[in-house]
């Protein structure tokens, strides 16, 4: 284990637990024990199966850090989760439903703002992200496999597109073997800006084979339902 993920090891046992615990009633129905013997079994599978075997990508210096990190306390639920009849479609759902009720505590006029400056001040969204490009690619320059990603150039339709070039998320789930749980992962991007009232749309996931991750925020559109999952939907207008 990298001595990094090593000291964080108290820190990530808290953000673990307050995740899991938005979702305690379901758990113990599901694992049909109480939520302390619950939470170590999932702990100690990702401690064992996940941290263990963590790629260092910058730590605290990399926003890229949290996103590996946290998704894998989602994946880490399901793994452990199927020893006691949690299907995938289940665990996507439950997933789902965790990350909303995490974005309920987000206070209404801050996700207000937060959207309102997505959906109304698409330059200001560009120039942050064109920094955040620049930042990844140092922090990939000192840190090989670390996020990459790139803005592009913004349209009439679409005034705001990135895309992630290198994901550390996927590049573990596939070294791992957690690639089944990975498409419900990349759904849960429509969980987070359905909360920001800002239509996201993509084509394309590395979880689906394609060689980016884009981010579209469509204009005057839509908010789409972020239940069920549109990036295992071919036939779905999003994907």
């Amino acid at each position: 284990m990298h001595t990094y993920y090593q000291k964080s090891k108290n820190k990530l046992q808290r953000e673990m637990n307050n995740y899991l615990k938005l979702v305690k009633p379901e758990l113990k129905e599901i694992f049909r024990k109480p939520y302390p013997q619950i939470f170590a079994e999932v702990w100690e599978y990702y401690e064992q199966e996940m941290l263990e075997h963590f790629p260092f990508i910058g730590g605290d210096r990399s926003s890229g850090t949290k996103n590996l990190t946290g998704c894998m306390f989602f994946i880490a639920i399901g793994v452990v989760g199927k020893r006691y009849g949690l299907s995938i479609q289940d665990w996507g759902r439950l997933s789902t439903t965790l990350y909303e009720r995490y974005f309920d505590r987000v206070p209404r006029p801050l996700r207000r703002l937060i959207g309102g400056v997505f959906n109304h001040c698409p330059d200001l969204v560009n120039k942050a992200l064109h920094r955040k490009d620049r930042k990844n690619a140092e922090n990939a320059a000192r840190n090989p496999g670390s996020f990459v990603t790139q803005t592009m150039t913004p349209t009439e339709e679409y005034p705001v597109i990135y895309h992630n070039q290198v994901c550390p998320i996927y590049e573990f789930c596939k070294a791992r073997g957690y690639m089944e749980y990975l498409p419900y992962m990349c759904n849960l991007d429509y969980v987070m800006f359905h909360a920001f009232g800002v239509a996201l749309y993509r084509e394309k996931t590395c979880a689906t084979g394609d060689d980016v991750c884009d981010f579209k925020m469509k204009r005057g559109a839509a908010i789409p339902a972020v239940w069920p999952p549109h990036i295992l939907d071919e036939s779905d207008p999003l994907k």
